[in-house]
């Protein structure tokens, strides 16, 4: 399809929170557009009260994008489209043929097309971390949108199995990693390390393994401190371990030589600077922080379930999570090998140059073009 179109884009799910994949996905897929030849035509959708926020990634956009602010909460809306199929979004938009949703907002379409970016299904994978979920809004969402973009194949496997979708019917667009691959000397990372230590007043150690945390226990930081205890006396310098991110409530990760300094802006520069990467997650719709570790020049120990096997293939360890012996080990052999280490780096930069939000943009592109061509219902 050669004829103009307009999308537009639910860039309120993008906005909420900058730590999210949700942020670095929508932030990332935009900025590769900007560099396509031919963007699409694309109205960016939010609330008011995000709209410093949206300004912040809208004000770099080229002129096939245009900020569409609302004076009051989604929530309201999609309460109302439980009723009745109004207001059209088309009142704040103008006219469109296809929204695309980030997250759960789908309005009532009135005969235009719709597609759905599903980024993890761990509320239906691990029901039992997520026990007071309240998934309503995401499946009225799935059961209304026309085609569907997974950020995975294990992603697209798993809305298969729980929604019953068929696969010509979700297409795979992965993610990328905005940050520059790392090229520092041993003296820059010294100096690095010691500004970022003595930012979050971390003492006592030469050297530190880094992961990863959040409010979500699926990110398994307990295993990974239980592992880097059993490893740490197998180190000859003191060797530490840094969590990046908000913690889960009632998780205990007290332990010598463990920090925890909470959230990062300069997380590359965190993990560039470490001796490597444990991503030891229970499950990821797609698994970002790997890339981030192979751009950081750094080894990558992650699971060898959901998405992490399929992102990160051979440039990683990859090892059973719920197997604290097995994590352990992966942590001594990356530690206490340089030679070991230096391959995954380089491996690491091959599988890297795979992912570009140029790419991704393209591809996005002919998705929505494809759908525009098919067979209206």
């Amino acid at each position: 399809m050669n004829a103009p179109f307009k999308i537009v884009f639910d860039l309120d799910a993008v906005i909420r929170n900058r730590y999210s994949g949700f942020y670095t996905f929508g932030k990332g897929l935009l900025q590769g557009m900007n560099k396509l030849e031919s963007p699409p035509d694309m109205v960016l959708l939010y609330q008011n009260r995000y709209r410093r926020r949206a300004q912040e990634i809208t004000e770099s956009l080229g002129p096939w994008t245009a900020g569409r602010g609302v004076g009051f909460k989604f929530r309201w809306l999609q309460n109302i489209w439980n009723y009745i199929p109004y207001p059209d979004i088309s009142c704040f938009t103008g006219d469109y043929q296809i929204f695309h949703s980030f997250h759960h907002l789908m309005p009532p379409l009135h005969g235009r097309s719709s597609i759905l970016t599903v980024h993890d299904l761990r509320r239906y994978v691990m029901p039992r971390l997520y026990k007071k979920s309240k998934l309503g809004r995401f499946e009225y969402a799935v059961k209304r949108a026309d085609h569907f973009i997974a950020v995975s194949e294990s992603t697209k496997k798993d809305l298969m199995r729980f929604f019953n979708i068929p696969g010509e019917k979700i297409d795979v667009v992965y993610l990328a990693c905005s940050a520059e691959p790392v090229q520092m000397t041993g003296d820059e990372k010294t100096k690095t390390k010691q500004i970022l230590f003595s930012s979050k007043n971390i003492t006592g150690i030469e050297d530190y393994f880094i992961t990863l945390s959040s409010k979500d226990k699926r990110k398994n930081v307990e295993a990974t401190v239980r592992a880097f205890k059993a490893a740490s006396s197998n180190f000859k310098n003191k060797t530490g371990l840094i969590v990046i991110g908000r913690l889960p409530k009632g998780i205990d990760i007290q332990a010598e030589n463990v920090f925890a300094p909470g959230e990062v802006d300069d997380i590359i520069s965190w993990m560039a600077c470490s001796r490597g990467l444990i991503f030891a997650s229970l499950y990821e719709g797609f698994g970002l922080p790997i890339l981030e570790g192979f751009s950081a020049r750094v080894p990558v120990i992650t699971s060898n379930r959901s998405s992490m096997a399929e992102i990160a293939k051979d440039a990683a360890l990859l090892v059973d999570p719920e197997n604290v012996r097995q994590l352990s080990e992966a942590i001594i052999a990356i530690g206490n090998s340089a030679d070991r280490s230096k391959r995954l780096v380089e491996a690491g930069r091959k599988r890297l140059q795979q992912f570009s939000w140029v790419s991704s943009a393209q591809k996005t592109t002919d998705i929505y073009k494809k759908v525009l061509a098919l067979p209206s219902t």
